[in-house]
Protein backbone atom coordinates (compact mmCIF):
# COMPACT_ATOMS: atom_id res chain seq x y z
CA UNK A 1 0.00 0.00 0.00
CA UNK A 2 1.36 3.71 -0.63
CA UNK A 3 -0.32 6.94 0.91
CA UNK A 4 -0.04 10.34 1.45
CA UNK A 5 -1.71 12.15 4.19
CA UNK A 6 -2.10 15.95 5.14
CA UNK A 7 -3.68 18.33 7.87
CA UNK A 8 -4.60 21.70 7.41
CA UNK A 9 -3.23 23.99 10.14
CA UNK A 10 -5.56 26.41 9.84
CA UNK A 11 -8.70 25.26 11.93
CA UNK A 12 -11.20 27.18 8.83
CA UNK A 13 -13.83 25.79 6.48
CA UNK A 14 -11.92 24.62 3.34
CA UNK A 15 -11.86 25.01 -0.17
CA UNK A 16 -10.75 21.67 -1.63
CA UNK A 17 -9.48 21.77 -5.45
CA UNK A 18 -9.12 18.32 -6.42
CA UNK A 19 -7.50 17.10 -9.46
CA UNK A 20 -7.52 13.43 -9.74
CA UNK A 21 -7.81 11.71 -13.25
CA UNK A 22 -8.93 8.18 -11.92
CA UNK A 23 -10.24 6.10 -9.09
CA UNK A 24 -12.55 7.55 -6.97
CA UNK A 25 -12.94 10.79 -5.08
CA UNK A 26 -14.62 10.55 -1.51
CA UNK A 27 -15.62 13.83 0.62
CA UNK A 28 -16.70 13.44 4.42
CA UNK A 29 -18.04 16.92 6.04
CA UNK A 30 -17.76 16.45 9.21
CA UNK A 31 -19.31 19.00 11.61
CA UNK A 32 -16.88 17.64 14.61
CA UNK A 33 -13.68 18.64 12.58
CA UNK A 34 -11.77 21.57 12.56
CA UNK A 35 -9.40 21.53 10.80
CA UNK A 36 -9.48 19.57 6.44
CA UNK A 37 -7.48 16.14 6.83
CA UNK A 38 -6.62 14.58 3.11
CA UNK A 39 -5.63 10.80 2.34
CA UNK A 40 -4.44 9.94 -1.27
CA UNK A 41 -3.68 5.70 -1.37
CA UNK A 42 -3.50 3.00 -3.39
CA UNK A 43 -3.30 -0.86 -2.32
CA UNK A 44 -0.37 -0.91 -4.58
CA UNK A 45 3.47 -0.84 -3.25
CA UNK A 46 4.97 -0.23 -6.46
CA UNK A 47 4.18 0.47 -10.26
CA UNK A 48 2.40 3.58 -12.09
CA UNK A 49 -0.66 4.05 -9.75
CA UNK A 50 2.03 4.10 -6.39
CA UNK A 51 4.29 6.90 -8.24
CA UNK A 52 0.86 8.97 -8.69
CA UNK A 53 0.34 8.72 -5.19
CA UNK A 54 4.61 9.56 -4.02
CA UNK A 55 4.09 12.32 -6.30
CA UNK A 56 0.92 14.40 -5.06
CA UNK A 57 1.14 17.55 -4.14
CA UNK A 58 -0.83 19.02 -1.69
CA UNK A 59 -1.01 22.44 -0.50
CA UNK A 60 -2.42 24.89 1.56
CA UNK A 61 -3.18 28.86 1.30
CA UNK A 62 -5.37 30.50 4.22
CA UNK A 63 -7.03 33.41 2.45
CA UNK A 64 -9.29 35.75 5.23
CA UNK A 65 -12.14 32.79 6.39
CA UNK A 66 -11.05 29.97 4.68
CA UNK A 67 -8.60 27.29 3.83
CA UNK A 68 -7.70 26.82 0.49
CA UNK A 69 -6.22 23.41 -0.36
CA UNK A 70 -5.28 22.36 -3.68
CA UNK A 71 -4.77 18.47 -4.28
CA UNK A 72 -3.29 17.43 -7.17
CA UNK A 73 -2.84 13.55 -8.04
CA UNK A 74 -0.42 13.41 -10.95
CA UNK A 75 -1.75 11.68 -14.24
CA UNK A 76 -0.87 7.87 -14.61
CA UNK A 77 1.92 6.84 -17.20
CA UNK A 78 0.58 4.81 -19.29
CA UNK A 79 3.60 4.37 -21.42
CA UNK A 80 2.04 6.66 -24.23
CA UNK A 81 1.18 10.28 -25.14
CA UNK A 82 -2.18 11.20 -23.48
CA UNK A 83 -4.94 9.73 -21.08
CA UNK A 84 -4.73 5.80 -21.49
CA UNK A 85 -5.73 2.97 -19.95
CA UNK A 86 -2.62 0.55 -18.46
CA UNK A 87 -3.55 -3.01 -17.94
CA UNK A 88 -0.60 -5.26 -16.47
CA UNK A 89 -1.34 -9.19 -16.48
CA UNK A 90 1.84 -11.29 -15.64
CA UNK A 91 4.59 -9.72 -17.86
CA UNK A 92 2.21 -8.14 -20.31
CA UNK A 93 1.77 -4.66 -20.06
CA UNK A 94 -0.98 -3.28 -22.66
CA UNK A 95 -1.92 0.39 -23.09
CA UNK A 96 -5.64 1.57 -24.28
CA UNK A 97 -5.36 5.33 -25.77
CA UNK A 98 -7.83 5.48 -29.02
CA UNK A 99 -6.40 1.74 -29.62
CA UNK A 100 -3.99 -0.99 -27.97
CA UNK A 101 -0.26 -1.14 -27.71
CA UNK A 102 1.03 -4.65 -26.72
CA UNK A 103 4.40 -4.48 -25.27
CA UNK A 104 4.12 -8.00 -23.85
CA UNK A 105 2.74 -11.74 -25.39
CA UNK A 106 -1.15 -12.25 -25.71
CA UNK A 107 -1.43 -14.70 -23.10
CA UNK A 108 -4.42 -13.80 -20.92
CA UNK A 109 -6.09 -11.74 -23.56
CA UNK A 110 -9.49 -12.68 -25.11
CA UNK A 111 -10.82 -10.59 -27.95
CA UNK A 112 -14.70 -11.10 -29.45
CA UNK A 113 -16.22 -8.34 -32.09
CA UNK A 114 -15.63 -5.36 -30.15
CA UNK A 115 -15.13 -7.05 -26.83
CA UNK A 116 -11.82 -7.19 -24.84
CA UNK A 117 -10.69 -9.12 -21.68
CA UNK A 118 -7.75 -9.29 -19.97
CA UNK A 119 -7.18 -10.87 -16.93
CA UNK A 120 -10.73 -12.05 -16.91
CA UNK A 121 -12.19 -8.64 -16.34
CA UNK A 122 -13.96 -6.60 -19.94
CA UNK A 123 -11.50 -3.59 -20.93
CA UNK A 124 -13.30 -2.84 -24.01
CA UNK A 125 -16.66 -3.28 -24.70
CA UNK A 126 -17.93 -2.21 -28.21
CA UNK A 127 -15.02 -0.56 -28.95
CA UNK A 128 -14.58 1.25 -26.20
CA UNK A 129 -12.40 1.28 -23.50
CA UNK A 130 -14.63 0.65 -20.20
CA UNK A 131 -11.99 0.11 -17.62
CA UNK A 132 -10.65 3.55 -15.50
CA UNK A 133 -7.99 5.28 -16.91
CA UNK A 134 -4.56 3.97 -14.74
CA UNK A 135 -6.46 0.69 -14.31
CA UNK A 136 -3.37 -2.20 -13.11
CA UNK A 137 -4.90 -5.88 -13.79
CA UNK A 138 -2.87 -8.16 -12.12
CA UNK A 139 -4.61 -11.65 -12.12
CA UNK A 140 -7.98 -10.56 -10.90
CA UNK A 141 -6.89 -7.51 -9.00
CA UNK A 142 -7.20 -4.13 -10.17
CA UNK A 143 -5.48 -1.06 -9.39
CA UNK A 144 -6.89 2.05 -8.11
CA UNK A 145 -6.33 5.73 -6.58
CA UNK A 146 -8.20 7.06 -3.58
CA UNK A 147 -8.46 10.72 -2.95
CA UNK A 148 -10.23 10.75 0.71
CA UNK A 149 -11.15 14.41 1.92
CA UNK A 150 -12.68 15.61 5.43
CA UNK A 151 -13.83 19.07 5.79
CA UNK A 152 -15.04 21.14 8.21
CA UNK A 153 -18.56 22.97 8.15
CA UNK A 154 -19.33 25.58 5.46
CA UNK A 155 -16.65 23.88 3.31
CA UNK A 156 -16.24 23.71 -0.53
CA UNK A 157 -15.28 21.67 -3.28
CA UNK A 158 -13.33 22.03 -6.48
CA UNK A 159 -12.84 18.74 -9.14
CA UNK A 160 -11.24 18.07 -12.20
CA UNK A 161 -11.01 14.52 -12.99
CA UNK A 162 -10.97 12.53 -16.30
CA UNK A 163 -12.67 9.35 -15.02
CA UNK A 164 -12.60 9.38 -11.11
CA UNK A 165 -16.40 9.21 -9.00
CA UNK A 166 -17.40 11.43 -6.87
CA UNK A 167 -19.27 10.66 -3.68
CA UNK A 168 -19.92 13.24 -1.21
CA UNK A 169 -21.35 12.67 2.77
CA UNK A 170 -22.73 15.42 4.13
CA UNK A 171 -23.90 19.33 3.24
CA UNK A 172 -21.22 21.73 1.11
CA UNK A 173 -21.29 25.32 0.76
CA UNK A 174 -20.09 25.10 -3.18
CA UNK A 175 -19.48 21.80 -5.44
CA UNK A 176 -18.16 22.63 -8.62
CA UNK A 177 -16.81 19.98 -10.90
CA UNK A 178 -15.47 19.42 -14.66
CA UNK A 179 -15.17 15.59 -15.77
CA UNK A 180 -15.46 13.55 -18.47
CA UNK A 181 -16.78 9.99 -17.21
CA UNK A 182 -16.68 10.25 -13.95
CA UNK A 183 -20.06 10.03 -11.93
CA UNK A 184 -21.08 12.71 -9.38
CA UNK A 185 -23.42 12.42 -6.17
CA UNK A 186 -23.96 14.20 -3.29
CA UNK A 187 -25.84 14.51 -0.26
CA UNK A 188 -26.25 18.40 0.14
CA UNK A 189 -25.03 20.97 -1.38
CA UNK A 190 -26.14 24.66 -1.53
CA UNK A 191 -24.37 25.28 -4.72
CA UNK A 192 -23.68 23.19 -7.61
CA UNK A 193 -22.53 23.74 -10.99
CA UNK A 194 -20.63 21.61 -13.52
CA UNK A 195 -20.59 19.48 -16.75
CA UNK A 196 -19.61 16.30 -17.85
CA UNK A 197 -19.62 14.19 -20.78
CA UNK A 198 -20.88 10.63 -19.75
CA UNK A 199 -21.02 10.86 -16.22
CA UNK A 200 -24.22 10.71 -14.12
CA UNK A 201 -24.38 13.80 -11.60
CA UNK A 202 -27.10 13.17 -8.64
CA UNK A 203 -28.08 15.06 -5.32
CA UNK A 204 -30.04 14.91 -2.48
CA UNK A 205 -30.73 18.20 -2.26
CA UNK A 206 -29.93 21.62 -3.57
CA UNK A 207 -31.11 24.68 -1.26
CA UNK A 208 -29.81 27.41 -3.45
CA UNK A 209 -29.10 27.15 -6.90
CA UNK A 210 -28.30 24.32 -9.83
CA UNK A 211 -26.37 24.99 -13.23
CA UNK A 212 -24.95 21.72 -14.77
CA UNK A 213 -24.68 19.71 -18.03
CA UNK A 214 -24.21 16.35 -19.54
CA UNK A 215 -23.89 14.89 -22.74
CA UNK A 216 -24.90 11.41 -21.88
CA UNK A 217 -25.04 11.00 -18.39
CA UNK A 218 -28.42 11.21 -15.98
CA UNK A 219 -29.11 14.14 -13.54
CA UNK A 220 -31.08 13.75 -11.09
CA UNK A 221 -32.28 16.15 -7.84
CA UNK A 222 -34.29 14.51 -5.00
CA UNK A 223 -34.88 17.86 -3.53
CA UNK A 224 -34.51 21.56 -4.84
CA UNK A 225 -35.59 24.74 -2.49
CA UNK A 226 -33.57 26.90 -4.35
CA UNK A 227 -33.75 29.99 -6.69
CA UNK A 228 -32.17 29.16 -9.68
CA UNK A 229 -32.05 25.71 -11.74
CA UNK A 230 -30.74 24.93 -15.23
CA UNK A 231 -30.15 21.65 -16.04
CA UNK A 232 -29.42 20.30 -20.06
CA UNK A 233 -28.01 17.10 -21.65
CA UNK A 234 -28.28 15.82 -24.44
CA UNK A 235 -29.61 11.96 -24.40
CA UNK A 236 -29.35 11.42 -20.81
CA UNK A 237 -32.43 11.77 -18.36
CA UNK A 238 -33.65 14.78 -15.93
CA UNK A 239 -35.21 14.02 -12.90
CA UNK A 240 -36.50 16.94 -10.38
CA UNK A 241 -38.13 16.83 -7.10
CA UNK A 242 -38.85 20.74 -5.87
CA UNK A 243 -40.26 21.97 -2.69
CA UNK A 244 -42.26 24.65 -1.52
CA UNK A 245 -39.82 26.77 -0.86
CA UNK A 246 -38.50 26.75 -4.21
CA UNK A 247 -39.07 30.04 -6.29
CA UNK A 248 -38.11 31.03 -9.60
CA UNK A 249 -37.04 29.64 -12.65
CA UNK A 250 -36.92 26.18 -14.08
CA UNK A 251 -34.99 25.28 -16.90
CA UNK A 252 -34.89 21.81 -17.52
CA UNK A 253 -33.35 20.47 -21.51
CA UNK A 254 -33.02 17.44 -23.38
CA UNK A 255 -32.93 16.03 -26.66
CA UNK A 256 -33.49 12.58 -27.00
CA UNK A 257 -33.77 11.96 -22.57
CA UNK A 258 -36.79 11.67 -20.62
CA UNK A 259 -37.15 15.08 -18.13
CA UNK A 260 -39.30 14.33 -15.15
CA UNK A 261 -40.81 17.30 -12.56
CA UNK A 262 -42.25 16.30 -9.14
CA UNK A 263 -43.30 19.28 -7.02
CA UNK A 264 -42.40 21.92 -9.62
CA UNK A 265 -46.40 23.16 -10.81
CA UNK A 266 -45.88 26.80 -8.67
CA UNK A 267 -42.52 27.39 -10.18
CA UNK A 268 -41.80 29.10 -13.88
CA UNK A 269 -41.37 25.77 -15.24
CA UNK A 270 -39.18 25.58 -18.68
CA UNK A 271 -38.80 21.84 -19.66
CA UNK A 272 -38.16 20.60 -23.20
CA UNK A 273 -37.39 17.31 -24.92
CA UNK A 274 -36.86 16.94 -28.88
CA UNK A 275 -37.72 13.21 -28.93
CA UNK A 276 -37.93 12.13 -24.92
CA UNK A 277 -41.12 12.15 -22.55
CA UNK A 278 -41.87 15.15 -20.80
CA UNK A 279 -43.68 14.54 -17.47
CA UNK A 280 -44.57 16.98 -15.00
CA UNK A 281 -46.37 15.10 -11.65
Amino acid sequence: MTEKTFTASAALPAVADITSHVGQVIVTVNPQLTTAQVKVHTADAEGPLADAVNNTTITEQNVGRESRLRISVPKVDGGISGASTVVQVGGSRFSFNGGIVNTGSMTGVTMSGGDIWVGGQKIVSGGRVVAEQGAVVSGSGVGTITVEVQLPSYSSVDLTTTSADLNIAGALNELRFHTVSGDVNAQGVRVLSGNTTSGDIAARYVSESLSVSSVSGDIEVESYSGTSFSANTVSGDIELAATLSATGAVNVSSVSGDVTTRGAGHLDLRPSTVSGRVRNR
